[in-house]
């Protein structure tokens, strides 16, 4: 029970809140492998960190707006850190890439204390952290909607970069570089067959737009030529991100 009983720390948090973002709801449960994992790196139970997963969930807009719902007992820290989140999120996801690199490096010098499968995963998370609170902060920023079809289901979303990260690293984590879009809308983005021209209107490459006028993608994709991204001004993606995806990446 004494481990049940200590404070949590910053670092507690921020990592539990990165799990946080790289799972489902279905998942913050005490059997799930990564809860398990974090658990026993923090000296906690599984059970209370799936706890600390649910009270985020119940602070979660993107959970709200599917009708879910987590654990109402998140507190006064768990609150403000969310706050944070909502309100930096760049700044809180380069915290939480901080909070597993600590971890990562306490593990390298306890080489002799875990075996290097464990101290593997633990890179490989960390490297996810970053990719999984820009889908969250994403997510949260576009309503859980496809922003061409307003479409809302988490396993159909995609979080896409419009700069991709391997290109301009200094803009991954920036909810501004990025699109809530459906499976098929993401890769014809991510394939240059889709865009957001300088007036934010829909641009579908020419030669995919002719294509669909015989075939299914007409209603999908040959439909949406020419119109607006309706958005409002405050979650309206970067212009300069867009006109940057639109300049080097748009088939014209």
């Amino acid at each position: 029970m004494a481990a049940e009983r200590k404070a949590w720390t910053d670092q507690d948090r921020l990592l539990v809140l990165s799990l946080y973002c790289r799972l489902t709801f279905g998942q913050l449960h005490r059997r799930r492998p990564e809860v398990i994992q974090l658990a026993e790196r923090i000296g906690r139970s599984a059970n209370s960190v799936a706890m600390k997963l649910s009270n985020y969930a119940s602070l979660d807009p993107e959970v709200l707006a599917l009708g879910k719902k987590g654990l109402s007992g998140a507190s006064q820290q768990d609150r403000m850190l969310w706050q944070r989140f909502m309100a930096e999120p760049e700044a809180v996801a380069s915290e939480c890439e901080e909070a597993w690199s600590i971890i990562a490096n306490e593990m390298d010098i306890a080489d002799d204390e875990v075996d290097y499968t464990a101290r593997d995963s633990v890179g490989i998370q960390k490297r996810r952290v970053g990719q999984s609170l820009f889908r969250k902060a994403v997510m949260i920023r576009y309503d859980a909607r496809c922003v061409i079809t307003g479409l809302r289901h988490e396993d159909l979303l995609i979080a896409s970069h419009i700069v991709p990260w391997q290109w301009r690293p200094e803009f991954r984590l920036d909810p501004a570089n990025g699109l809530c879009l459906n499976a098929l809308h993401d890769r014809a983005f991510d394939k240059g067959l889709l865009a957001i021209d300088g007036q934010g209107r829909i641009r579908i490459s020419p030669g995919l737009a002719e294509a669909g006028l015989n075939g299914q993608l007409k209603n999908h994709l040959s439909d949406l030529n020419g119109q607006p991204l309706n958005l409002e001004a405050s979650v309206f993606p970067s212009r300069d991100y867009l006109a940057w995806h639109y300049r080097e990446c748009f088939r014209c």
